[in-house]
């Protein structure tokens, strides 16, 4: 493969020549080299065909692309080597869940940062949640997106098993949502104030975006609310938990699963569904970054849920005009007509959303391009970390056994995923400048 297919099929070669061009200030959205014209590059712009063909020869003659090559060779060592708990170094506790715990951890070989969730497998055993730690693997093997936490590997000994995740050290939305709140002594004396212009916007086509992803997978999500929508060092969004998605590529299903106050009409009245109660979930969602309050109310579950079928939304916190046009179109309790949902235009999923007026003039290219600056900042050490005591507890429990039977539903539980490797070797190469230059024969070459 030569240019273009090289550069559009591999992704180490797609990472190495856009940090050669960033390094060289080469254009890559330009059909024209460089050298000629002299040209600098302009990250925000996407590489294209002709840019890339352009520059590819330049490329080649360069030490970035003996770089490129050592580490395609090195993925293939690493992916032949089964994972083990010894090639990480875990640091400290980020979290903690039903049944276990997530860690900071470093890939020893790259110096990559990771969460890794570590399961109990009897806890989880006794707490009949096996099922959902398999579909969460499942889900995270099949699927690939920067809008997602992605699984890089999993592996597993005698008592836990692990899951390597994207780290996302700048919390979730509702960690967010909670520190708009003024500080004052009584509850009822203290006043939120809403994100910043734009920010709903933000968030609500990233995960949109991330909501499509987990869509062509063939899965329904279900669980979409602040809590499960975590912000990466950058504060672009991940969305995470994927323990209540549910395998829709053989059709409808029906089935209530999620939390309360986000579950959509047909969810509570057990009609079926695909993908629909996932654009009516980002609606409740978008309601409640505005605001910090559900949009569907009730003294009593029976209320809400009655409130939620109805389907009539209050807006009594100064949303703007197009925030509750877009949030009613998303949160319309006829599924033909909800947005994302409807088809009268040709346009499903968020092909729908891109064309709302609502989202009239977004980048949405350069949102999907990791180049549109994330509209609130993150404090990326900001993070509500358990104490050890907490984490202490995650023993197995005495009197539970893990048979023969419980070890071979996790027969094929260890992964690796090789392209996800080649951004963890990209994470090598910038630490040590490793392509140091544009242009031919430029930059560093060293491998430690």
């Amino acid at each position: 493969m030569e240019g273009w297919d090289c550069y559009s099929k591999h992704r180490m070669v797609k990472n190495c020549v856009i940090a050669w061009a960033k390094a060289g200030n080469v254009d890559l959205s330009l059909a024209r080299r460089r050298s000629s014209a002299g040209q600098a590059g302009d990250g925000d712009k996407p590489p294209t065909e002709g840019g890339v063909k352009a520059n590819w020869d330049d490329f080649k003659a360069s030490s970035a692309m003996d770089i490129c090559c050592k580490y395609i060779v090195a993925a293939d060592k690493v992916y032949a080597e089964p994972v083990s708990p010894k090639q990480f170094e875990e640091m400290r506790a980020l979290g903690k869940g039903a049944f276990g715990a997530v860690f900071l951890t470093f890939k020893k070989d790259t110096g990559a940062p990771f969460a890794v969730k570590k399961c109990v497998k009897t806890i989880a055993k006794e707490n009949k949640m096996i099922k959902d730690v398999l579909i969460e693997r499942e889900v995270l093997s099949k699927m690939r997106s920067p809008f997602c936490v992605c699984l890089n590997y999993a592996f597993q000994d005698k008592d836990v098993i692990y899951l390597v995740l994207t780290l996302c050290p700048g919390g979730d939305l509702g960690f967010l949502l909670q520190k708009q709140w003024s500080d004052a002594k009584k509850k009822e004396d203290r006043v939120f104030k809403p994100f910043p212009d734009g920010a709903v916007k933000f968030y609500a086509a990233s995960m949109a975006l991330g909501l499509q992803a987990i869509h062509d997978a063939g899965y329904v999500y279900r669980d979409l609310k602040p809590q499960n929508v975590l912000l990466d060092s950058d504060g672009l969004v991940r969305i995470s938990d994927m323990g209540l998605t549910a395998d829709v590529s053989g059709g409808p299903i029906k089935q209530c699963s999620g939390t309360r106050g986000y579950w959509s009409p047909e969810t509570i009245n057990k009609e079926k569904y695909t993908f629909e109660p996932d654009w009516w979930s980002l609606g409740v969602t978008m309601y409640v970054l505005f605001s910090d309050k559900l949009p569907f109310k009730g003294k009593s579950d029976e209320e809400k849920d009655a409130s939620t079928v109805a389907g009539e939304i209050e807006y009594s916190h100064g949303e703007p005009d197009d925030l509750q046009k877009v949030i009613s179109a998303l949160c319309n309790k006829d599924m033909k007509a909800r947005l994302g949902c409807s088809d009268g235009k040709g346009l499903v999923g968020v092909a729908d959303l891109k064309a709302h007026d609502y989202f009239k003039g977004f980048d949405w290219g350069r949102l999907e391009l990791g180049t549109l600056p994330a509209p609130v900042e993150v404090n990326a050490n900001d993070i509500n970390a358990p104490g050890k005591n907490e984490i202490a507890k995650f023993v197995p429990p005495k009197g539970v056994s893990w048979t023969d039977e419980d070890q071979a539903a996790f027969a094929s539980w260890d992964y690796m995923d090789k392209e996800l490797w080649y951004d963890e070797a990209m994470f090598r190469i910038r630490k040590y400048n490793e392509i140091g230059g544009g242009g031919g024969g430029g930059g560093c070459c060293t491998i430690a």
